[in-house]
Parts: C-alpha cells; sequence; structure tokens
C-alpha cells in the first residue's frame, strides 16, 4: 500500500511538473501578466504586380488604397518593396497625410526600389549596400517613450538568383548585426526564398541549396515571426518575412491580410506585433 501512495504522489509530481513548466503555457502566462510591456506592430508588403504584367513595379494609382490599409492597421512603421522611386513615395505620403515620415532607397541596378514609413518624426534613415548592385534601407526610431529604440530594414532579394538572393541576405545580416547593443533589430521584406521546395524534395538542387542556407542564416539571429501566419503571394507562396529578437519580445499577432491586394498586386501584407 505504501508503495502505490508513494508512486501515485510521484505521477501526481510528475502531471504537476509537465503543467507548470510546459512551454505554451508559459507563453500565455508571460502574455498575460509578466510581459506586458510596450507594443510595435509593424506590417511589410511587395507592392509590385504579377509578372504577366509588362511592368511589375507598383503603380501609383494603387497608392490611395495601400495609405488606406496602412491606416487601418496603424502600424509603427512599415516596409515597402517595389516602389518605382521618390516621387511615388511622395504620392503614397500624401495620403497619408502626415501620419508617417518616409524615405527611399536607391534603386541601384535594378528598376524598383525599397522604403520605410515611419510613425517617429526624429526616425534616421540610413541606406544599405547589400552587393550585386542592390540596396536595402534601414530606419532607427522609438515607437514611443517607453519603447526600447528599434531598427527595421526594409530588403528585397532578387527574384531570379538564388545565389544573389544569399549574398544579399549575408549583407543585409551582417549590417544588422553592427547595430548598437540594446537596439531591437527587425529585418522585413520579400526575400524570395523556395523553401517549399527543400521541404517537398529529395532533389536538393544549388538554388535550393543557396535559399535553404540563406534562411539558417537569418534564423542564426532572429526569429521567424510570421512562420505561422500563411502564404504571402500566389501560388502558395510564402516568400515576404518579418525576422525579429529570438527571445527579447513575444510575438502577440502574426497575419496575412489577403484581402488588401488589389489590381493586379502578386502579394498580401504581412503584419506583426510584439511587446517588448
Amino acid at each position: 500500500m505504501l508503495s502505490k501512495i508513494i508512486l501515485a504522489a510521484l505521477f501526481v509530481s510528475m502531471v504537476a511538473a509537465a503543467y507548470r513548466f510546459d512551454p505554451a503555457r508559459e507563453r500565455t502566462l508571460l502574455g498575460a501578466k509578466a510581459r506586458e510591456g510596450p507594443r510595435l506592430k509593424l506590417l511589410t508588403w511587395n507592392v509590385g504586380y504579377a509578372d504577366l504584367e509588362d511592368d511589375t513595379r507598383a503603380r501609383t494609382k494603387d497608392m490611395r488604397a495601400v495609405a488606406d490599409v496602412i491606416v487601418k492597421q496603424d502600424p509603427d512603421a512599415v516596409a515597402l518593396q517595389e516602389l518605382t522611386g521618390e516621387e511615388q513615395l511622395k504620392v503614397l505620403l500624401g495620403h497619408l497625410r502626415g501620419r508617417y515620415a518616409g524615405q527611399i532607397a536607391r534603386a541601384g541596378d535594378a528598376d524598383r526600389a525599397e522604403a520605410l514609413l515611419v510613425k517617429d518624426r526624429a526616425a534616421r534613415f540610413e541606406e544599405i549596400a547589400a552587393g550585386g548592385g542592390r540596396f536595402a534601407l534601414g530606419a532607427t526610431f522609438r515607437p514611443r517613450a517607453d519603447a526600447p529604440e528599434v531598427v527595421l530594414v526594409s530588403a528585397h532579394a532578387d527574384a531570379f538568383s538564388a545565389a544573389r538572393r544569399r549574398g544579399y541576405t549575408e549583407s543585409v545580416v551582417d549590417w544588422a548585426r553592427a547595430r548598437p547593443a540594446g537596439q531591437m533589430v527587425f529585418v522585413a521584406g520579400d526575400f524570395n526564398f523556395e523553401l517549399a521546395a527543400v521541404e517537398q524534395s529529395n532533389l536538393y538542387t544549388d538554388s535550393a541549396k543557396h535559399d535553404g542556407e540563406a534562411y539558417n542564416h537569418l534564423l542564426k539571429y532572429f526569429r521567424d515571426l510570421g512562420r505561422e501566419a500563411g502564404d504571402t503571394a500566389v501560388n502558395d507562396r510564402r516568400i515576404d518575412y518579418v525576422f525579429g529578437p529570438a527571445e527579447s519580445v513575444l510575438l502577440r499577432r502574426a497575419e496575412v491580410l489577403n484581402s488588401a491586394p488589389v489590381g493586379r498586386m502578386d502579394h498580401a501584407p504581412l503584419v506583426v506585433e510584439v511587446s517588448f
């Protein structure tokens, strides 16, 4: 009888321990009480058109619709890809009626460019030379007075070469890792990774190898915050990402806004919200 009582006590202890240390429960506890810190909402969106078009860059006529989505979601910062240039950005900022400061990177060897919109009027922007004649754009800002300083990168890797995507990714990661200690760094944009080919095929091609290694290089230093949000582009592709700190933020929301695209846009915006 004593042995049965001891075994029963051990069983109860094991169940209690499993419940106490269950990761999902820990996340719930952190979300409900322990980590109610400042929040940050980010949105990334490739506003270009599908390959069926002669010109796949963003359309200026769509900027009002893009602005409407941004106003409705009310993010602290927005990463945009495939704008035609500074004039198109000015049109978008006009539709946003002073809610955001904005900057656009050089197009470099491409015919389209990355941009950032930030609510913080004191935001500092920095162009990132990412090799191969391509650029990314970084912004340093504080979403609110009680929040840490945040760095957001808007990136767009090559759509046609996995090797160039890998080199571009490594350059962006190098720049991000060089930010001062204490800053919260997020990298967002269209990386064009074809990771499904790695998961679904035994044919491990050079392109799959480059994309897999580029993605894993990001995961060495960041967390894929939109991993469970679903596909972001046509043909069941998840190629738009928001990467953020692995341990120092709590993921509150990750959602693909599938009803947002207009015209012949082939990407939907990804919204990620975290708390510090």
